[in-house]
């Protein structure tokens, strides 16, 4: 769901620079109204403000303080009124000035980019943000928070690309989605109070009254909007601009910022409380995570608020300010994602790599084919040509598969062959575990392994001993833990692995444990500490530790049948019943014999 909502994302931000910039010969649709709008004290009335010297208002003779009668405007005039316009394409207001009132014709302009290079920023910010999400729900999505933060990621980026001021369109329907889409930037700030959550558990009282509450207020911004002439920013100020059937006006204006401020507040006041109950490396992650995301949101919450008492020409400077928090917000969580290992810094490396062999392959063939088409067909015809260059783009988009996996094994090998060559190692002693008839060689060997290809400071395994308790196998260790062990629920509900930091009130210490389960039991845990060079464990190495895990339990299970030394102590005593039952019960025969002829005797 995450990496569908970062495509659609990608996919507004995109739009929105050909919107309004026009790329490969498409026009510039986004056009500027040289003014601004705001709310009114007269019931369906907006007020224009911030006459730019110079631009479409101006030049249609608009000025500061003019009335626009809302009803007087058709539903496209009025949702472009509170979002962008169409460039060159001549609107029709009525205007209210004192007693007089009159029909003003004004034809919005393209976008200068000069001007307003802010707008493109803020997409390239939306696509950085969106991309950064993927990749993090993509490659890391089990380590604790990573999908909450992802989900913040692409709300935000959703939220931002998604507003209308950032379209010109001529279809009402459009801007009326982007309005529904536009809801994503609220949902982001409830996000970051959930991401804020998850350190330093259990919550105190404050912090589940702070995250309540931040909770209750970004439903009601959800509800009234943040008090702009933005169809985002709200339902009720969308269903009233659509319907008129009660004022839109009533939704603008300094008081309905507090909602939606307030609720950047309280998360705000979550993070801090996080990061002051956090310690050691969970509190520098917090901080590292949740301070980007404060200034962020705090800039963008200023700049709201300036809307409503700035001039035109400040209210630019504020968003050229706010454009570039927007972009220096990713970089740093770039920076923390690489330094704090959020995602795999070596697959972002291989799929750069990937991609650009792949490319050279692709366009170098189209090269070389119209190198040939040019020399050898120099007295076919078009069409010929044309064929010819259809084969090729087919042929080529035939082989992409078998090329990006032929390329993509040799950049592996080449890059990262020690990495492979480990992730090999687990498997193969996963499959041969089944073949070793000692259940202590086979802990000992696969402990050995897992050192050895892991690089972790601390490893040990976990298992099943007696009816209620789990045992280290760890030479000297003997430590032991219940089998309702917040850790062991989780490994023995879910089957997959588990970050130990995201759990409270476990006795089991380390970065990641594997579950060991075999016929549907949890035969034992496999637990990995953090590794000696700082790295972070990759996707396909945890699937390996994880394969290496399931292995060493059948064959736990295996030997555990023929009462190996592992074997719950139970079962052991009634098989012994038993079998001494069956040596009784065999002999019993020649012991009747016996007795006969001694008593013929």
């Amino acid at each position: 769901m995450l990496l569908t909502l970062c495509a659609v994302g990608i996919l507004l931000a995109v739009g929105a620079l050909v919107d309004q910039t026009g790329m490969r010969g498409l026009p510039a649709r986004y056009g500027v109204w040289g003014a601004y709008f705001d709310g009114s004290a007269a019931p369906y009335h907006m007020t224009l403000r911030g006459v730019d010297p110079g631009g479409p208002a101006d030049r249609s003779g608009l000025h500061e303080g003019d009335l626009i009668d809302l009803r007087a405007s058709s539903l496209l005039e009025r949702l472009s009124l509170m979002g962008q316009p169409q460039a060159d394409r001549p609107v029709t207001l009525r205007v209210e000035r004192g007693s007089a009132r009159s029909d003003v014709v004004i034809v919005p302009k393209s976008l200068v980019l000069s001007r307003f290079w802010n707008l493109a920023i803020w997409e390239v910010a939306s696509l950085w943000l969106l991309f950064f999400a993927a990749l993090i729900a993509w490659r890391r999505p089990y380590v604790d928070s990573n999908l909450l933060l992802s989900a913040v990621l692409a709300c935000t980026g959703i939220g931002v690309s998604a507003r209308p001021l950032f379209f010109g369109f001529p279809w009402a329907s459009a801007y009326v989605a982007l309005s529904i889409a536009g809801q994503a930037l609220p949902l982001s700030i409830a996000l970051w109070a959930a991401l804020a959550s998850r350190f330093a558990r259990p919550l105190s009282p404050a912090r589940r009254g702070a995250l309540a509450l931040c909770y209750a207020l970004v439903a009601v911004a959800v509800v009234t909007g943040d008090g702009t002439p933005d169809l985002s920013s709200g339902i009720a100020p969308l269903i009233a601009t659509l319907t008129l059937w009660f004022d839109p006006t009533l939704f603008l204006g300094p008081l309905w910022i507090i909602p939606m401020e307030a609720a950047v507040l309280m998360a705000l006041l979550g993070s801090a409380m996080a990061i002051a109950a956090g310690r050691g490396v969970d509190r520098q992650r917090a901080v590292w995570l949740l301070a980007p995301l404060a200034v962020l949101d705090g800039v963008r919450g200023v700049s709201t608020l300036s809307f409503h008492f700035l001039s035109y020409s400040a209210l630019l400077v504020t968003g050229e300010f706010y454009s570039i928090v927007a972009v220096v917000t990713p970089l740093v969580l770039t920076y923390v994602a690489l330094n704090r290992r959020l995602i795999d810094l070596g697959f972002v490396v291989n799929r750069t790599v990937v991609f650009a062999i792949i490319s050279t392959i692709v366009v170098g063939a189209f090269v070389l084919v119209e190198w040939a088409v040019g020399a050898w067909l120099v007295n076919a015809s078009h069409t010929t040509s044309a064929v010819v260059a259809m084969v090729v783009a087919l042929a080529l988009g035939f082989s992409l598969r078998s090329i990006h996996k032929y390329v993509d094994r040799v950049v592996d090998t080449v890059l990262f062959r020690k990495r492979h060559d480990d992730e090999l190692a687990l498997r193969r002693f996963a499959h041969e575990s089944a073949y070793i008839t000692d259940a202590g060689i086979l802990l000992e060997r696969a402990l050995e392994t897992v050192r050895e290809r892991t690089a972790a400071d601390v490893v040990e395994i976990f298992v099943r001993s007696g009816s209620a308790r789990y045992v280290s196998t760890a030479k000297g260790d003997g430590l032991d833990v219940s089998e309702n062990d917040p850790v062991l629920i989780a490994l023995a509900a879910w089957n997959k692995p588990v970050a130990l930091h995201g759990i409270a009130g476990s006795a089991l210490c380390g970065e990641l444990a594997f579950p060991m389960i075999s016929r549907g039991r949890l035969v034992g845990a496999l637990i990995c500490g953090a590794k000696r060079d700082g790295d972070v464990y990759a996707p396909d190495e945890s699937d390996a530790l994880l394969a290496l895990a399931h292995g060493v339990a059948d064959a736990l299970d295996v030997l555990d049948a023929k009462g190996a030394r592992f074997a719950d102590p139970e079962l052991v005593e009634i098989r012994q019943s038993i079998r001494a039952l069956s040596e009784a019960t065999s002999a019993l025969p020649d012991a009747i014999a016996a007795r006969v002829r001694a008593g013929s005797a």
